[in-house]
C-alpha cells in the first residue's frame, strides 16, 4: 500500500465514462487508481506496476477478455484478490473464475458504497468498510455511464451497515 492513500487499485473497465466516474470516486476516497480500458492494457498495467491490493476488472473487454486477463494476471501473482464488477456474469464465466481462484462479483449497475465496501472487505479492513465511504458533499451511483445520486439518507444508511 502506498503512503498517504488507502490502496492501490488496478482499475479495468472499457467504457470510458465509467473508468473515469469509478476513477474519479476512488481518488476522491484516497485510493492510487491505475486504469486500463482492455484486458491486454490490465495484463500491461500489472505487469508494470503490479501488484495492486485489488484488481477491479470488468469481463466483457476488448483485445482481450476479462476472464483470460483474469488468468494472466494470476499466473503473476496467484494471490492477487480480485473484485469482478460486470453487468453481464455468465455461469461460465462464474466457473471459469473460481478454478482462478476469484469468488468476488458486484453486478452493474452498482452503488459505489457498494463498491467501497467490497474493496475494503477484499483488503481486509472489514472494519473500515462502512466508516468513511460516504460523504455529504458527494453523493454517487454509478450506472453504467451516468451518475446521479441523492443527499438524504446516504450517512444514515452507511450507519445502519455498521
Amino acid at each position: 500500500m502506498s503512503t498517504g492513500t488507502h490502496g492501490r487499485l488496478l482499475l479495468v473497465e472499457d467504457e470510458d465514462v465509467l473508468r473515469r466516474l469509478v476513477h474519479q470516486f476512488l481518488e476522491l476516497e484516497n485510493y492510487e487508481v491505475a486504469p486500463a480500458a482492455d484486458g491486454q492494457e490490465a495484463v500491461e498495467v500489472y505487469a508494470d506496476r503490479g501488484p495492486f491490493d485489488v484488481v477491479l476488472l470488468d469481463l466483457n473487454l476488448p483485445r482481450l477478455p476479462g476472464v483470460e486477463a483474469c488468468r494472466q494476471i494470476k499466473r503473476m501473482n496467484p494471490a492477487q484478490p480480485f473484485l469482478v464488477c460486470s453487468a453481464a456474469i455468465l455461469e461460465s464465466h462464474f466457473e471459469a473464475l473460481a478454478a482462478l481462484g476469484v469468488h468476488d462479483t458486484l453486478g452493474k449497475p452498482y452503488h459505489p458504497r457498494e463498491l467501497l465496501t467490497r474493496i475494503r472487505c477484499l483488503m481486509g479492513t472489514v472494519a473500515d468498510a462502512t466508516a468513511g465511504g460516504v460523504h455529504p458533499g458527494r453523493p454517487w451511483r454509478i450506472d453504467g455511464g451516468a451518475a446521479t445520486g441523492r443527499r438524504s439518507s446516504a450517512l444514515s444508511e452507511a450507519r445502519a451497515l455498521e
